[in-house]
């Protein structure tokens, strides 16, 4: 047995599909509970995707607000829940809730279609309430991962008055399949009565092999002739804006969120964290410094999770502090993992006939992880 008073440190992402990390962390504990020679932390993460505004809540004790707003597809509204720290004027938002895969029925996810222009809505609301004094707000801190869209945030500034021009001085529909087509960009600096942080999941470009649209064009649903043509788009607004001498060309513009990120940065002077340092925040040195055990995970582990993302942070502390990690994920790219300090990898779909059914009775597979867990611990 165990000495009295050893820590294991419970710090999963969110399972796409499946759960937010909250509610992951709370099934993690729930079946670890007869381990009773051992404490339990429990720190759910987030990369700023999925599942962000609920680990914020319980960080920072928010006041939830709720915003009418387009959704990417079409004309039609969906509300969108916001944080609002009322203490240190903050509002927090998760992407995902906005222009995530979540809110896009899979009939309509062709990112060459799918505007941002819900964020546009978004922060326009915020900016009437800030000025009618009905929240108090300095910074807007937005969580971006698990978003649908591919368009650089161009939709979102279409709600400002951002247009596109063909060569023939003809208005384009401001969709990413049209980008390639445009020769001249509209747009007009805004003052905005908060700055804005944006909490990035990984750490890429926005252009070219290891950018945006390449690099996670086909989990969106792009197709290879899209992907290259949304490239050159891409690559086109760009070159005008810079022309234009509407950005600094200097500057390194992230690939997050479909280019989302980029957009922050370009139109709106946002300032670019990495999640490692969000989650730092929430897991402080003295609980790395504690944990004798680490249970991580999210929902499909590869190399991408390597990027800066939230369970690659997580795996990158304790590896260096050479503690043991088990890794409970729904699958897992077991090509990527012989380097790291993992005790055992643990994927849910080994427990069910295929990936379907996985998703479906997830918390069965993670009480089955967990007796795995427990077994390897007991021995």
């Amino acid at each position: 047995m165990p000495k009295k008073g050893k820590t294991i440190l419970i710090a999963p992402n969110s399972f796409k599909e499946c759960a937010d990390s909250v509610t992951i962390a709370n099934l993690i504990e729930k079946n670890l509970k007869k381990l009773s020679d051992y404490f339990l932390i429990k720190k759910p993460i987030s990369d700023g995707g999925d599942g962000f505004l609920e680990v914020c809540k319980i960080n920072y004790g928010l006041k939830i607000i709720k915003y009418k707003i387009s959704t990417p597809y079409d004309n039609t509204k969906i509300l969108c829940e916001v944080g609002y720290d009322e203490k240190n004027k903050i509002v927090f938002v998760e992407s995902a809730n906005v222009l995530g895969l979540k809110v896009i029925p899979k009939p309509r996810r062709h990112p060459v279609k799918l505007s941002s222009k819900g964020f546009g809505d978004l922060l326009l609301a915020l900016k009437i309430d800030i000025e009618s004094n009905k929240i108090f707000v300095d910074k807007v801190i937005v969580g971006i991962g698990g978003t649908g869209i591919n368009d650089l945030g161009l939709g979102m500034c279409s709600r400002f008055g951002l247009k596109l021009y063909n060569k023939f001085n003809e208005e384009l529909e401001i969709i990413p399949e049209n980008f390639s087509k445009a020769t001249r960009i509209v747009w007009n600096k805004i003052k905005l009565p908060f700055k804005i942080n944006v909490l990035t999941d990984v750490e890429n470009p926005l252009l070219g092999k290891k950018g945006a649209t390449r690099t996670f064009g086909k989990q969106k649903g792009l197709t290879d002739n899209e992907i290259t043509k949304i490239e050159i788009g891409f690559n086109k607004i760009a070159n005008i804006l810079k022309n234009n001498k509407l950005y600094d060309p200097s500057k390194e513009l992230s690939g997050a969120g479909g280019g989302l990120a980029a957009g922050f940065q370009i139109f709106f002077n946002a300032d670019i964290t990495q999640s490692f340092q969000f989650i730092s925040k929430i897991i402080k040195s003295d609980i790395i410094n504690s944990a004798d055990i680490v249970i991580t995970g999210e929902g499909a582990f590869d190399s991408q999770s390597l990027m800066k993302k939230a369970t690659g942070s997580i795996l990158q502390v304790f590896n260096n502090r050479h503690i043991p990690i088990f890794l409970c994920c729904g699958k897992i790219d077991r090509k990527i993992i012989g380097s790291l300090n993992i005790i055992k990898p643990i994927q849910l779909i080994d427990y069910f006939d295929n990936e379907k059914d996985a998703i479906k009775h997830y918390k069965k597979g993670l009480e089955l992880a967990c007796s795995e867990i427990i077994n390897v611990i007991g021995n």
